[in-house]
């Protein structure tokens, strides 16, 4: 099995980025999910809400990341600082988490959407907590919903499209890492995978929801494939498709993952 293709999508729920190589940081993908958007209530945005967040893209260059927003051609652009403006209080879900504003575009979303939006930055060394029955659960995650490292395999969306009239293709599920596997769905069994220096450790098969349907040329929502998906890949209430991983490195390490790396599963 080899890394078919890596993607990272630095703004929660914008239009991603494809890599020929990456850098692995203790929190998954340099640059990926380390920005979101908040809304006028200062709940984070995405496009389970918000299908035409889809028709922003993103690349990076020089040291800018860069957006453009596909139905008019507005482009802008932020500096990629190590920090910005002010820190607030968010969440992410039911995770809580310490985040600063990058002031200088709040403006340029929010005349998008047509209400008032928010930048923020998500440092590498900020934590997300969450509390269960008293206790407090550190996430080693960055602005992701659940895990650093989402994995799918295109066999098994290959099986997926068989069963559609309108093929799809992987970018509906938002994956970092895309691997040629030989068998459909054979990442559910993985407990620990190896990818050149580092290890990734299994969290859970990655829960779907209607994000997936939105359609990312036209950024409105449609049925597929969350229905087809329903029809044979529920578990435990849950529709699931892809694997979820953590990746086996502390804080400060780096290390490198390329198109046509070898996985092993161990």
């Amino acid at each position: 099995m080899k890394i078919s293709a890596l993607h990272i999508y630095p703004v929660k729920s914008l239009g991603g980025i494809s890599l020929q190589e990456a850098t692995l940081t203790s929190k998954g993908l340099m640059y990926d999910r380390n920005w979101m958007l908040l809304d006028e209530n200062g709940v984070f945005m995405t496009q389970r809400k918000y299908p035409k967040m889809a028709l922003i893209l993103t690349k990076i260059k020089n040291g800018q990341l860069i957006f453009s927003y596909k139905e008019t051609g507005s482009i802008t652009s932020i500096p990629i600082l190590k920090k910005y403006g002010e820190t607030i209080q968010s969440k992410v879900w039911n995770n809580s988490c310490e985040v600063q504003k990058v002031d200088s575009i709040g403006e340029w979303f929010s005349e998008i959407f047509g209400f008032r939006c928010t930048l923020v930055f998500f440092p590498e060394k900020n934590i997300r907590t969450k509390k269960v029955e008293g206790e407090i659960i550190q996430n080693l995650v960055s602005l992701a919903d659940k895990s650093p490292v989402l994995i799918t395999n295109t066999a098994s969306l290959k099986e997926l499209n068989g069963r559609l009239e309108n093929k799809i293709s992987m970018n509906r599920f938002r994956s970092n890492i895309i691997f040629t596997g030989r068998d459909a769905y054979e990442e559910d069994r993985w407990k620990r995978i190896n990818i050149g220096e580092t290890d990734f450790n299994t969290v859970e098969i990655c829960g779907r929801c209607k994000l997936i349907n939105v359609d990312h040329l036209t950024g409105l929502p449609t049925t597929q494939p969350l229905e087809a998906l329903s029809q044979y890949r529920k578990m435990e209430r849950e529709i699931k498709f892809g694997m979820r991983m953590t990746c086996d490195l502390r804080y400060g390490r780096q290390s490198k993952i390329k198109i046509g790396d070898k996985i092993v599963v161990v």
